[in-house]
């Protein structure tokens, strides 16, 4: 099972806001806090979700190819 946010706020002992925030270099959250999730993020092997990123963007970055004959 792939760690996910929820997993690196509990082994810190803070909210999952506060981890988004460390991943997404938001400029309110301290620069300690900043490196201490990244550490557990890559400690844990967390990667984001695909998924879950486009529904927040808002795209796929999908490419959709039509053919008209296929033999």
């Amino acid at each position: 099972m792939p760690t996910t946010m929820k997993d690196i706020a509990n082994v810190l002992n803070v909210s999952v806001v506060t981890v988004s925030k460390a991943l997404n270099n938001k400029p309110d959250i301290s620069e300690k806090t900043k490196k201490l999730v990244l550490k557990t993020a890559n400690e844990l092997n967390y990667t984001p979700d695909g998924v879950a990123r486009s529904l927040v963007e808002k795209k796929t970055n999908t490419l959709g190819v039509l053919v008209s004959d296929i033999k």
